[in-house]
């Protein structure tokens, strides 16, 4: 299993979302319809090279916006989802996905958006991983 499906897999695991999960971007929701919501996004990545050539370790680096409608609610999520991402390191995530070397997160950024009148999170993660496989 590749790195996103995996990812997926396990946000699916926040039950406050109650499946709610996209990648990119969300249907149109709004305050007291749709959320909360985690809107995902993550890159191939990139991998490591040596003098020898690229190796199968790699980085790849993902962005997860949570939205609630109230700020308890982005508060625990938020915290939820830190605590998964911390969770990674150091073993294999989703069914069969990359066993997790190590994760980085940078300070969670929060924001009032007024036009849905929704609350969101931004966390930005790195996570380094050995692909299987090639």
């Amino acid at each position: 299993m590749d790195f996103e499906p995996a990812l997926v897999q396990e946000l699916n695991t926040i039950t406050a979302l109650g499946g709610r999960i996209y990648p990119l971007f969300a249907p149109e929701a709004t305050k007291n319809n749709g959320v909360p919501y985690l809107v995902y996004a993550s890159s191939e990545g990139v991998r490591d090279k040596t003098l020898g050539g690229y190796l199968k370790s790699k980085e790849v680096r993902g962005e997860l916006n949570i939205i609630t409608e109230r700020y308890s609610d982005l508060k625990a999520i938020t915290k939820q989802v830190v605590a998964l991402l911390v969770g990674f390191e150091g073993r294999r995530i989703g069914a069969d996905g990359p066993y997790i070397e190590e994760i980085a997160y940078q300070m969670p950024v929060e924001m009032y958006e007024s036009q849905p009148q929704l609350h969101r999170c931004v966390v930005e993660f790195s996570a380094y991983f050995a692909e299987e496989g090639d």
